[in-house]
C-alpha cells in the first residue's frame, strides 16, 4: 500500500504542478489591450509651395537687357515720353549709352535674356509699341 499511496502523492503532485503550469502560461499569454475607442486619422503634408520669383517690371541700370521703346536726341522729349510711359504704369527710365550719345526710353529691363525676348512680344503687341527692341549692354 506504500507503493500506491507513493504513485498516488506522485500522482497528486505531478497534476498539481501541471495545473499550475497551465495557470501560468495562461497568465503568460494574457496580454493587456487598451481600448481603441476613437481613430485618428493622419493626412499627409500638403507640399511646401514653389517660391514665387518676383520680376521687377522697372529698370534697373545693373540689369543686362533693355526693352526700348524709342530712341531719342534731345533728353527733353525723352522725359517727356517717359512721363507718359510712366503715367500708363511702367516704371520705366530715360537712359543714354555713352557711344552714340541717344537718350533711349527703357520700359523694362532684365539680366536673362529669355525674360527680356518673351516680355519684349507682350510689349509688341500694342500697337504703338511694335517697334520696341531689346538693347544689350555688355559690362
Amino acid at each position: 500500500m506504500e507503493m500506491k499511496s507513493r504513485n498516488l502523492l506522485v500522482l497528486v503532485i505531478l497534476l498539481a504542478l501541471v495545473a499550475c503550469k497551465s495557470n501560468e502560461k495562461e497568465e503568460d499569454l494574457q496580454v493587456e489591450v487598451a481600448p481603441q475607442d476613437t481613430v485618428q486619422i493622419v493626412e499627409a503634408p500638403e507640399p511646401e509651395p514653389e517660391p514665387v520669383v518676383e520680376v521687377d517690371m522697372g529698370v534697373n541700370l545693373e540689369d543686362k537687357y533693355f526693352l526700348i521703346a524709342d530712341t531719342y536726341t534731345v533728353k527733353a522729349f525723352a522725359e517727356s515720353w517717359n512721363k507718359k510711359y510712366q503715367q500708363r504704369g511702367f516704371k520705366s527710365a530715360v537712359i543714354m549709352r555713352n557711344e552714340d550719345g541717344y537718350y533711349r526710353l527703357a520700359l523694362q529691363s532684365f539680366n536673362d535674356f529669355d525674360l527680356a525676348k518673351n516680355a519684349l512680344e507682350v510689349l509688341r503687341q500694342e500697337e504703338e509699341l511694335n517697334d520696341a527692341w531689346i538693347m544689350i549692354i555688355d559690362k
